[in-house]
């Protein structure tokens, strides 16, 4: 559940739980939904430390999705989403939907269109958060938003959580640690609940189909995944045993 309080005279602070978010209040007619608290102003916020930064490879994620709309309900084309304060890289679809995963500490979901503005929503857990420009949105810069906090280097979301694995003696130490349902015996690997003929894994690394990865050094790795089932169909009859994914510090 979050908590939210409301103080300020020309200015606004908000407080979620314990996380305080600054802006500015231009005594418009554009509302902005906070849950059920309908608030006529507009509202730009403007996180001050905020609870994303903190890298933190234990920091538990959650997926959301959700639709973008304007005024009259027609989506949004390439509305770039923000957690907190924070550019995810991703932005919305033809049909104005968004998919992503968001760090559960998330305060707010945002969209900023260059043509619309910005939209916010509260995070309180929910799997879906739709979005919806209104009449009276007001026309923000990429400025504007620098000037109040707002991050536009995606690099900087995309490394919350992000796993050092510096740690590691190699590779194969990496995918046994990691991974659940994965024997490594050696430089061995194989993923549990496939059954056929060859059980080697499919291995990508920076885009590229290898047949070895001992010779990636852990100090070098960015991320891997391991996709397998459903998730492994866009590799065919190669991608049946799992797939896993690598990417390097380039």
């Amino acid at each position: 559940m979050k908590y939210c309080s409301i103080s300020g005279d020309n200015g606004i602070i908000i407080e979620v739980n314990s996380y305080k978010l600054a802006g500015l209040i231009d005594y418009s007619t554009k509302p902005f939904y906070m849950k059920n608290t309908f608030l006529t102003f507009t509202l730009i916020i403007s996180l001050a430390l905020p609870s994303l930064q903190a890298q933190n490879s234990n920091i538990k994620m959650a997926k959301i999705s959700g639709t973008v709309t304007d005024a009259r309900g027609m989506p949004i084309l390439k509305g770039h989403i923000f957690a907190d304060s924070l550019i995810t890289g991703i932005r919305t679809n033809k049909k104005g939907v968004y998919k992503l995963r968001i760090p559960i500490e998330t305060n707010i979901i945002s969209v900023y269109s260059e043509q619309h503005g910005l939209q916010s929503e509260v995070y309180d857990g929910q799997k879906e958060i739709n979005l919806k420009f209104t009449k009276n949105n007001e026309i923000l810069k990429k400025s504007d938003l620098l000037k109040f906090g707002y991050i536009f280097d995606k690099e900087v979301f995309l490394n919350i959580g992000r796993k050092n694995y510096a740690d590691y003696t190699d590779i194969y130490q990496v995918i046994k640690q990691e991974f659940t349902g994965v024997i490594v015996n050696g430089n061995t690997i194989i993923v549990r609940g496939y059954i056929g003929g060859d059980q080697t894994p499919l291995f990508v690394v920076d885009g590229n189909y290898v047949s070895n990865i001992g010779n990636i050094n852990p100090v070098e790795l960015k991320s891997i995944k391991l996709l397998k089932g459903s998730d492994a169909t866009l590799y065919g009859a190669r991608g049946a045993p799992g797939v896993f994914i690598i990417t390097t510090k380039k």
